[in-house]
């Protein structure tokens, strides 16, 4: 008995390229934000990360530092905000002192300070300098927008007369910005939410995902529920 190879038709190919070409519309998407989403996630660590080496730093070498951003819940490239390294114009300010820095500069009443993220200058130890982030320039960093929640804070050593204010750090991917103001972000936006970093004057640090109550509110409104 004669057997015969029987092949799809032409009806039946049509059909699968339908079928993965709906799912591959699916699943591409849901893959990108995925990524997107990890890129928040891993430059919040990174700030967290930072504040606690920060703070740790400030209780080993009893340094004060007042740190002045040039504004605020404005989303901006991190090498404008919160990466020191960069030395480009319009960059944060973050002046500190201790008693090692005013005998070094000549300013007794810690008037001035110094620039935290340059102490090394100063003091000849690499190792002094002071940073929001301590890994700059990451690939994470090219992708995401950082934003604070105010312009100006006080970093104490732990320990010392805690600061009554709070101040978050909001973290979104460049794909969750809009389109007319690229300094804004909104929450869900391509499925990626907001990322928080927060950190009161007590230098107690909650990491979590900047909460609004409803779409229509003001992104200063919001609220960082830790995850």
């Amino acid at each position: 008995m004669k057997k015969t190879n029987k092949g799809f038709t032409l009806t039946e190919m049509v059909v699968t390229m339908a079928l993965l070409a709906a799912s591959t519309a699916i699943t591409v998407p849901m893959i990108t934000g995925n990524r997107g989403q990890r890129d928040v996630d891993r430059y919040a660590h990174a700030l967290e990360s930072g504040l606690l080496n920060l703070k740790a730093k400030l209780g080993q070498t009893k340094t004060n530092c007042m740190i002045a951003f040039p504004s605020a819940f404005s989303f901006q490239n991190p090498e404008n905000l919160v990466e020191f390294s960069q030395g480009k114009n319009g960059q944060t300010s973050m002046q500190c002192c201790n008693s090692e820095i005013s005998k070094l500069t000549n300013d007794t009443d810690c008037m001035n300070g110094y620039p935290g993220y340059r102490l090394s200058e100063l003091t000849g130890k690499a190792q002094d300098n002071l940073r929001l982030v301590q890994q700059e320039s990451t690939p994470a960093s090219k992708v995401i927008r950082v934003a604070v929640s105010k312009k100006d804070f006080g970093f104490t050593p732990p320990g010392t007369t805690a600061n009554l204010d709070t101040i978050t750090f909001l973290i979104c991917h460049q794909r969750a910005a809009t389109t007319a103001a690229p300094t804004s972000c909104i929450p869900n936006q391509n499925k990626l939410s907001i990322g928080c970093v927060q950190m009161n004057g007590a230098g107690e640090i909650t990491k979590g995902t900047w909460a609004l109550a409803n779409e229509t509110s003001p992104m200063s409104s919001g609220s960082c529920k830790k995850v």
